[in-house]
């Protein structure tokens, strides 16, 4: 009793931290790059042009995406680099920053609080063809040629009607970038940047099992779980994330190529998970959902033998956090 007594107190001092840090709308740089890893994209554009030589014309830009109910937590990015700009359609808010000293603004920002990702490999490439398009070589139709090459292997794959259109200017060569990447090299995960990241990519959800009681009626069991996925390239993150908990397990589906971190909770890895965001907290819409996930956290532990008033409690919490899915 006096562990869970501990805990609960630590709790509500988890909210209190989270609730002020998020008014004063000041975003720590690590934590940025965490979220960039997660939501962040560098993309470049093909488009016709007739203004150019070639008929063809190069759009850079870094954007994130996000839904409109984290249309503030979108604004604090904008506010941080203070670059870039905003648009709504339908339900999703994007961030995109275009204009070539606008995205200086956001490469300095990365070279100073690197990507942990593979992201970081997309990085490079996107560094390497705006340095190739100050040096002009998208000019001309060798240049460009080079520089679609890199683009196709930024993200994803230019299409295969885009490759066509191309050929009527050349083949397109198979050009690769030698980088000197280090992603597989980290030694250990900043706190902050791993808020960010639980922040795009994190999942606080539950298990449910049914079963017949000792009375005869079927009641639930919930299992809790925090679950982080990526695609199995980047393992490497999702292993750093175990050791940096010190508690739970990596799974991989070699078949989908996608590999899983998850923690299972209980009394000790709650307490692991709650000072960890108290210090470095998520925000915007995780931050509900985290919020919404610790109360089924607090009435499981608290009511180990449920009543079938427990169970239309435990149904209301399981409902609110479906609403915030």
């Amino acid at each position: 009793m006096e562990t869970k007594s501990v805990l609960f107190k630590h709790f509500s001092k988890v909210q209190v931290k989270h609730n002020s840090n998020y008014a004063k709308d000041a975003l720590n740089p690590f934590w940025v790059t965490g979220l960039c890893d997660a939501e962040g994209s560098f993309s470049m554009s093909i488009v016709k042009s007739k203004t150019t030589k070639v008929g063809w014309t190069i759009q850079p830009s870094f954007s994130m995406t996000l839904h409109i109910r984290d249309l503030e937590l979108l604004n604090s990015v904008k506010n941080f680099f203070s670059v870039g700009a905003i648009s709504i359609y339908k339900n999703t808010a994007q961030y995109r920053v275009r204009y070539k000293e606008e995205l200086r603004v956001v490469i300095k920002h990365f070279n100073e609080y690197p990507l942990y990702t593979s992201k970081s490999i997309n990085f490079l490439y996107f560094c390497e063809i705006l340095n190739l398009m100050d040096q002009k070589q998208h000019t001309n139709v060798t240049g460009f040629l080079m520089l679609a090459s890199l683009i196709n292997k930024l993200n994803n794959p230019l299409s295969e009607s885009l490759l066509a259109k191309l050929l009527e200017l050349g083949p397109v060569p198979n050009v690769e970038l030698k980088v000197n990447n280090d992603i597989n090299k980290i030694k250990e995960l900043n706190p902050f940047w791993l808020s960010g990241f639980i922040t795009g990519e994190g999942s606080f959800t539950y298990f449910t099992r049914s079963r017949i009681n000792s009375a005869g009626s079927t009641v639930k069991d919930y299992t809790l779980v925090f679950e982080i996925s990526q695609r199995t390239m980047d393992v490497h993150i999702l292993k750093m994330i175990n050791s940096f908990f010190k508690e739970g397990n990596v799974f991989t589906d070699t078949k989908r190529s996608i590999s899983r971190y998850r923690l299972t909770i209980n009394v000790k890895t709650i307490s692991i998970l709650s000072s960890h965001f108290k210090d470095y907290p998520v925000l915007g819409h995780k931050a509900e959902q985290w919020f919404a996930w610790l109360n089924l956290v607090h009435y499981l532990i608290n009511n180990k033998n449920k009543t079938d008033q427990d169970q239309n409690v435990l149904e209301g919490l399981i409902l609110e956090i479906s609403k915030l899915s």
